[in-house]
């Protein structure tokens, strides 16, 4: 299981806007769950959840967590859950990962009570190391980061944006995150604030929270 993300508790980090976005008390449909990284602390704040997750050693683990894990393609799969069954769809560096992200939003849409919210996070093209990369000629593909090797589509601010809205989603809210190395809450804050300056720029990891239009 090494090779799974480990939850990140600093608070200006992108799992902790996470779980902040999706509060607590809900029934949540965590997309991508991974090991359970996320459901962990997610039900440790009161909500219930069931995952889908295309591994299925990593479901496995996340059933610790979870009431139900679906194990398949979100994409492809048939989903035998109820529609209006959920308060919250999480999407935690999900949507970077598939073939057509509006179409899976939306695909998942129906899921939610009215007014239910969506909260996704995905990596900030436009980062400034992304930038200088391509002046520099450099495009790489890598085993993490913004040119993961399973990374199909790469999103700006912007484009995040209408990936959602166009899903059926009206967008509330986009935050960020600007990690500093050292594991600092002081030092994520300086970067934070730095970045609040040119977000478009600075962005590491952008995270919406949308709700559903009808």
């Amino acid at each position: 299981m090494s090779g799974y993300v480990p939850f990140n508790e600093r608070k200006h980090r992108a799992h902790t806007k996470l779980l902040n976005a999706v509060g607590s008390g809900k029934r949540v449909l965590d997309v991508g769950c991974s090991s359970g990284y996320l459901s962990e602390p997610l039900s440790q704040r009161g909500n219930t959840l069931v995952g889908i997750e295309l591994d299925a050693d990593a479901a496995r683990a996340a059933e610790r967590w979870c009431e139900q894990v679906l194990v398949g393609d979100v994409e492809r799969m048939e989903l035998p859950l109820e529609p209006g069954s959920f308060d919250v769809v999480l999407c935690g560096d999900v949507i970077e990962h598939l073939r057509d992200p509006g179409a899976a939003l939306a695909r998942l849409r129906p899921l939610l009570v009215p007014g239910g919210r969506l909260v996704v996070s995905t990596p900030n093209i436009a980062n400034w190391a992304m930038r200088l990369s391509l002046l520099g000629g450099r495009w790489r593909y890598t085993d993490r980061g913004f040119l993961d090797r399973t990374h199909t589509h790469l999103f700006t601010r912007s484009t995040l944006v209408e990936t959602i809205e166009g899903a059926g989603y009206r967008v509330e809210r986009v935050d960020f995150s600007v990690p500093v190395p050292g594991d600092n809450d002081l030092l994520d804050l300086v970067g934070y604030t730095i970045g609040r300056v040119r977000p478009q720029l600075f962005a590491y990891q952008w995270i919406a929270t949308a709700h559903t239009t009808s």
